[in-house]
């Protein structure tokens, strides 16, 4: 007799498929506290590489906008590593911590110990994070430490065979961003890689702010609200505004038809910092309305909010190379649950292009070519009647070059995303009303943490491999015996 899969068996294959393909398009549980831990070079060289010490403000700024609840440390490495801010909890203590920073962060050293610096790093959390954890590590060098070059190839060894592997077993994500096209560039391109972190190489050390923003909204998975004709909408589920503007000495305002909120506003609502090339304005528990932005925000200038009400999108590798082609989806979710709107639209932009894209109050699909080699910016915007949100996210495109280059021990290679982008409605193996009919409306069970980060082919693989191996139990269990002629 034949072996048959049971109907039992092909119901649970179906809803596991749809299931994994749901879980993966549609929006994704609140995101964790933050985790963020920033390793600053202070070796003597970076005097020629940031004359203009930007290394203090931008860590200074990164610092004021971690939200509470969150988990933050701050070292500087050079001869050996220094702890400036103690690794815990972010709490009203951090407000305060702008003008030590700056003070503290100089150029003396003598030495670049990066690999004692990583790994103290890694190590704050413990060893079991409760969650993924984010390294920026800002540097203009290469591993350089006392005993010579044997010594120093060894330190740079070690950090790919032993520190780069810890990093990824505790789910540690690390950002490197170069002062200088002097520093170990392929070493911190591979760290970046092979742990699914942002790589910079800055053109000008005033960059270096807008680039830490970059990394910290990937830590923070930060949500923004978009800017129409120099106007934003706060609607009543936003629980905090924070207007961050680059590169400006004029306070920035918000005014609408019967309120004004600036610096001199006199409330407990009401925060305004400033520093070195930036100054940023943090509005809590915000009146809902339209506001005008009386000055204008450039683009690396940004509204970031707290809310429940999240536009979700799917986790792509910021460090990428010119090879692949990425998937794209995004959602609007309150607490894990799809929120549906039938006037939503969608937005999206890579580079300075914006490409309108309807997507009928569900979720938005499509396919992301390659964009030239360099920094790229990519934006998201839902906007609808009840909410306006956005996400940027920032991608270094690399070119294609061998997974061995450095000799890291590694096979792992990297992806890459594109500037061509199509639009779902030109497309039908993408279009959004055939991941409707594939998706229900709302998804109650999520993937787990685990899980989240996978692509979505090793989704599918997984969930073939797992009903095939279903099938094949429930085959043995329900296989008819053969009995003996008596």
């Amino acid at each position: 007799m034949r072996w048959t899969i049971s109907k039992i068996t092909q119901t649970f294959a179906c809803s596991l498929i749809t299931g994994l393909f749901a879980a993966t398009l549609s929006a994704t549980s609140a995101a964790s506290p933050a985790d963020v831990r920033v390793l600053v070079d202070v070796s003597g060289s970076m005097k020629k590489a940031d004359p203009k010490a930007v290394r203090g403000p931008a860590t200074a700024l990164l610092a004021a906008l971690l939200p509470d609840q969150s988990k933050g440390g701050i070292w500087l490495f050079g001869s050996d590593v220094r702890e400036l801010v103690p690794y815990g909890p972010v709490d009203a203590r951090w407000d305060a911590l702008g003008k030590p920073i700056q003070a503290s962060i100089g150029s003396t050293d003598q030495f670049t110990h990066m690999e004692s610096a990583l790994r103290t790093g890694i190590i704050a959390g413990g060893d079991q994070p409760t969650g993924a954890c984010h390294v920026i590590l800002i540097t203009d060098g290469i591993v350089d430490v006392q005993g010579g070059k044997d010594a120093s190839s060894a330190s740079r060894d070690r950090i790919l065979k032993t520190v780069l592997p810890d990093a990824t077993d505790k789910n540690c994500r690390i950002h490197t961003i170069a002062l200088s096209n002097k520093a170990d560039l392929p070493l911190l391109r591979q760290m970046a890689i092979q742990t699914n972190g942002l790589f910079t190489l800055l053109d000008q050390p005033g960059d270096l702010i807008p680039v830490m923003l970059d990394a910290l909204e990937l830590a923070l998975r930060s949500q923004q609200l978009p800017i129409r004709n120099q106007e934003i909408q706060i609607d009543r589920d936003i629980r905090q505004v924070r207007l961050i503007r680059l590169g400006s000495d004029t306070p920035i305002t918000l005014r609408s038809t019967d309120k004004t909120i600036d610096a001199k506003e006199q409330s407990q609502d009401v925060s305004y910092y400033s520093g070195t090339g930036y100054q940023t304005l943090i509005w809590s528990n915000p009146i809902p309305g339209r506001y005008t932005l009386t000055e204008q925000f450039g683009p690396a200038d940004r509204i970031l909010i707290d809310s429940d009400v999240r536009l979700e999108l799917v986790d792509l590798p910021p460090t990428i190379s010119a090879d692949q082609t990425l998937g794209l989806s995004a959602s609007i979710s309150k607490k894990g649950a799809a929120v549906n709107a039938d006037d939503r639209e969608y937005f999206v932009a890579f580079g300075a292009k914006m490409d309108p894209l309807r997507s009928k109050g569900k979720i938005l699909m499509m396919q992301i070519d390659s964009p030239q080699i360099g920094r790229s910016i990519l934006t998201v915007q839902s906007i609808d009647g009840a909410h306006e949100r956005q996400i940027q996210r920032a991608f270094e495109v690399l070119e294609a070059r061998p997974a061995m280059e450095i000799g890291s021990g590694t096979s792992q290679g990297v992806g890459q995303v594109a500037s061509t982008i199509a639009a779902q409605q030109t497309d039908p193996k993408v279009s959004t009303s055939d991941a409707a009919k594939l998706l229900p409306e709302t998804v109650t069970n999520q993937l787990p943490e685990e899980m989240r980060d996978w692509p979505l082919w090793q989704l599918i693989a997984s969930a073939l491999g797992a009903i095939a191996v279903v099938a094949l139990v429930i085959g043995l269990v329900l296989r008819p015996k053969h009995h003996s002629p008596e």
